[in-house]
């Protein structure tokens, strides 16, 4: 290991021998995760209803579009067997 490499070692890891080894590895620190518990009741999920309302009107219209386009490829496939 050259003198700067051990240097950098030195600095980053407080040890030479280890500082560039496998052993010189730490797990990351915990404090970049949420801590917060996963059915945390604080924040309230919005309602179907209130989702469905909170969309422009031209979504529906390509909805039914889709639908309608999957449809006709489901049927038409069904009658060319």
């Amino acid at each position: 290991m050259s003198s700067a490499r051990r240097l950098e070692g030195v600095r980053a890891y407080g040890r030479a021998a280890d500082a560039f080894e496998t052993v010189a590895w730490r797990p990351p620190s915990a404090a970049r995760f949420d801590t917060r518990v996963a059915n945390d009741p604080v924040v309230e999920e919005p309602t179907l209803q209130e989702l469905i309302a909170g969309m422009p009107g031209w979504v529906t219209v390509v909805a039914g579009g889709v639908v309608a386009a999957l449809m006709g490829a489901l049927v038409g496939g069904m009658l060319a067997l």
